[in-house]
């Protein structure tokens, strides 16, 4: 019987065992990004983290991968469920692609991606917190993070984030749903060739120098409008048949041209490298703060503080 806080700290020395045996057996395709683009996001937040940052991060979690680690939050995704109901609702903001509701109507009691990333965040900057809570801090915002840069975790038209819409991939004999295009084939498509670890590479050197520093500046909201803004330019503007307030028949299926693919594979580089450099910096910020600057938890928070007496869920013992 172990916590989960307490699992973060031994995973690596179990990670490869497990997560094989648990990813067979979870559905993958409500997954952000698939295994692949996670790690590519854990990796290169790797490559821009301080070094200090790397020390007190291996103290929460010895040994760590980070990119093995951005996938962690998946992996035990029905653990954390039974353990923190409502958890599985940290993955996305269901914000409509088409017409308008307020946060509160699609985000409701909090249980969004963008609610929970300040929130574990003040938790991993807090130093009077437990190696435990912050080290669960720091797996939910890993991955949290990685997964708003995937458009459809930022987007919704009533059909749970595009897994209710099925389309044909060019070259795949079968159909997927929209979800599972973004998740897994888009990304496989983007990275064919090359590892992921090369691919983290590329892309630190790519946008190192210039963009990295803008990217990490604004609020959790910014990053997710982004990404929303992308739902309706890309992911549903370029779909095939797709009309803002027509409902799309569970039957219905569509072709996807090459041209969609090709829309899609362009943003992909810059939003795996987004979601990596935003990691990087609210890790950095969170453990290795600049001297003068203003405590953590004091930063403008990207939604509305939680209530005063509000906490982080955590994890109940539990035995995996």
């Amino acid at each position: 019987m172990i916590a989960i806080g307490s699992y973060c700290r031994t995973l690596s020395r179990l990670f490869a065992v497990t997560a094989l045996a648990l990813s067979a057996a979870l559905p993958q395709a409500a997954w952000a990004w698939g295994n692949e683009g996670h790690r590519v996001t854990g990796l290169v937040a790797d490559g821009l983290l301080t070094a200090r940052t790397r020390i007190r991060l291996n103290h929460l979690v010895p040994n760590y991968n980070l990119g093995d680690f951005a996938n962690q939050m998946d992996v035990f995704r029905t653990a954390l469920t039974l353990e923190i109901p409502g958890s599985d609702k940290w993955h996305y903001d269901n914000q409509p692609i088409c017409g308008v509701k307020s946060y509160e109507a699609y985000c409701p009691n909090g249980e969004c991606a963008s609610s929970k990333i300040p929130l574990y965040f003040k938790v991993l900057a807090d130093t009077k917190a437990s190696d435990d809570a912050r080290a669960q801090a720091a797996m939910f915002l890993v991955h949290m993070v990685g997964d708003i840069h995937q458009p459809l975790h930022a987007a919704d038209d009533g059909d749970r984030g595009g897994n209710d819409k099925n389309v044909m991939y060019p070259g795949v004999e079968m159909p997927r749903n929209l979800h599972r295009v973004w998740d897994s084939e888009l990304p496989k498509t983007l990275f064919r060739g090359v590892n992921e670890a090369d691919f983290a590479r590329q892309l630190i050197t790519r946008y190192k120098d210039k963009e990295v520093a803008q990217w990490q500046q604004g609020e959790v909201r910014d990053w997710m409008n982004e990404s929303h803004a992308l739902s309706q330019k890309v992911v549903y503007g370029k779909l095939p048949e797709f009309t803002c307030g027509d409902k799309w028949p569970m039957e219905k299926v569509v072709s996807l041209p090459q041209s969609y693919v090709d829309a899609a594979t362009e943003i992909l580089p810059v939003q795996l490298a987004k979601a990596g450099a935003r990691i990087a910096w609210l890790l950095n910020r969170a453990l290795d703060p600049a001297p003068d600057a203003k405590p953590a938890a004091d930063a403008k928070p990207a939604v509305p503080a939680p209530a005063a007496d509000s906490k982080p869920a955590a994890a109940k013992p539990a035995g995996y």
